[in-house]
């Protein structure tokens, strides 16, 4: 893949210069390219990064978060509440209607809670929402939701896990799937025609008003989204002129030549996650010299970060290196613990104490795309360098699931996008309280002072939670985080692209405006 993509660059001298002509500002039209198709604009039903984007296009929930001023702030709710520790309620706005015209009331909050916690909704990511027991009608513009447990994380999950539906259309439709390619919202854009082959347009709203600081409207009439799988065939069309924006990740070098052209502009950023290391230390896969914890720091101590850092962020200071398995601005996130120092002589001294003078054979698993991979194979190298022979496997994440169910994988580099939103809670589900066909650590200490966390509501105390929690995995070396996980969009010089730290896809509707 990366040398089909790098036989494109020769075009740029030849199409620079007329690129700047071809954008589209003066049609009011954002030509925006997905890297996979869509079936409708629901990431309830199709979760992945694009449908985030038109997801959050055409729906609100009952509050944003306000990234400038690192708070959660109104949309749908003009305010809210915590009863109890299990209890919240919301005050609805009166004054928003959805795209058919129809009023918005506590109704439509009641019937989107149902319909995400009701086991015949069949939903892939249902345990986003398994924390609540019920949502409650007290009012035409009030709703109460009650959690089965004290869950400090909930408003997190309102906020970015979940889009109100309407009662009326959505609660109505026999087959959810068609409603999601004719929805209704509330949002700043409408949908004005969908086709899985030919993609999506969306038109503003003008009746949008109701987004605030945290979600205020663009400026842009029109969003016409197509589908282009392959990542060349992206970059040439942005390149002839036929697109404004890419906001799927490519290779750095690729970007660094992309910015050259004229009118061609990069918004960077560290974002919300990190491309990670993880050891079998509980020794699931046979590879007993894992379990031994100076081999496991001996690996940690042999990895050149800043240089497997700059194979796909480059060297922009404006992309902050991860020094834990979560950053400071996450709720909850709080380490101590220094990151094990770049020392290959230590590195090998330690193998040698630990019965291995010689190194071992292992294998690296990660995910397959060109970032994984290319962070892989430099890991590969780096552990060669002290004796440590490692095989890389790159696999699609069903193939990557079963061995991981099957107790294969011994060394493992893996994207996290850092659970999609301003807390630790993902991260602590997923990789410190792992379910046991994914547990690779082991350790109860670690599983129960992260159950802890995930029900403290004090945010003092979910904080020093996390500083035990996140030194402990670093002082056991269970995790390393490599490399951050860029958000690097290259677009045209005409827009202004402001990146989310957070979000799950890179820049939303709100946060892209013609200058």
């Amino acid at each position: 893949m990366r040398k089909e993509l790098r036989a494109i660059l020769p075009m740029v001298a030849l199409l620079g210069v007329i690129v700047p002509c071809l954008a589209q500002k003066s049609k009011d039209t954002l030509r925006l390219p997905y890297a996979d198709s869509s079936q409708g604009i629901s990431y309830y039903l199709d979760p992945k990064p694009e449908t985030v984007y038109a997801s959050d296009a055409v729906f609100d929930g009952l509050i944003a978060w306000d990234e400038s001023k690192q708070t959660f702030a109104p949309l749908l709710a003009k305010a809210w509440r915590r009863v109890d520790p299990v209890t919240l309620e919301f005050d609805l706005r009166d004054d928003v209607k959805w795209h058919d015209g129809q009023p918005f009331t506590a109704d439509d909050v009641v019937h989107t809670i149902e319909y995400l916690t009701n086991p015949a909704s069949k939903l892939r990511f249902a345990h986003f929402w398994a924390f609540i027991k019920s949502a409650e009608k007290l009012g035409t513009h009030k709703v109460r939701i009650v959690t089965k447990e004290p869950t400090p994380y909930d408003l997190a999950q309102i906020a970015f896990q979940t889009v109100i539906l309407p009662a009326h259309a959505h609660g109505t439709a026999p087959d959810k799937v068609l409603f999601s390619q004719k929805p209704v919202g509330t949002g700043m854009y409408r949908l004005a025609s969908f086709d899985q082959k030919t993609g999506i347009v969306l038109e503003r709203n003008p009746d949008y008003r109701h987004g605030g600081s945290a979600k205020p409207p663009s400026n842009i009439g029109r969003i016409a989204i197509r589908s282009i799988p392959e990542a060349s065939t992206r970059i040439a069309e942005f390149m002839a002129g036929n697109l404004d924006i890419l906001p799927t990740q490519i290779p750095i070098d690729l970007v660094e030549n992309l910015i050259k052209m004229p009118g061609v502009e990069l918004a960077a950023t560290a974002g919300n996650g990190n491309i990670y290391l993880a050891l079998d230390a509980k020794g699931r896969s046979g590879q007993k010299a894992l379990t031994d914890i100076r081999v496991r720091r001996a690996i940690m101590m042999a990895v050149d970060r800043e240089a497997l850092s700059r194979t796909i962020a480059g060297t922009s200071p404006s992309i902050e290196r991860p020094q834990a398995m979560c950053w400071r601005f996450q709720t909850g996130c709080d380490y101590a613990a220094a990151l094990p120092k770049y020392d290959p002589d230590a590195a090998r001294k330690l193998l040698a104490e630990a019965g291995y003078p010689n190194g071992f054979r292992s294998n690296i698993t990660t995910f397959a795309g060109e970032n994984y991979a290319t962070v892989a194979q430099a890991l590969s190298g780096q552990l060669r360098r002290i004796g440590i022979v490692a095989d890389v496997e790159s696999m699609p994440i069903g193939a990557y699931r079963q061995k991981q169910s099957n107790g294969k994988v011994e060394i493992f580099s893996s994207p996290w996008p850092g659970g999609g939103m301003p807390d630790v809670a993902q991260t602590l589900g997923f990789l410190y309280t792992p379910q046991p066909s994914t547990d690779y650590h082991g350790d109860e200490e670690l599983k129960a002072l992260a159950m802890r966390a995930l029900k403290a509501m004090d945010p003092e105390e979910r904080k020093n939670l996390g500083r035990q929690i996140f030194d402990m995995a670093t002082e056991r070396a269970y995790f390393m985080p490599l490399t951050p996980f860029p958000v690097l969009t290259v677009h045209r010089s005409e827009l202004s692209v402001r990146l989310s730290r957070v979000s799950t896809y890179p820049a939303m509707a709100s946060a892209i405006n013609w200058k």
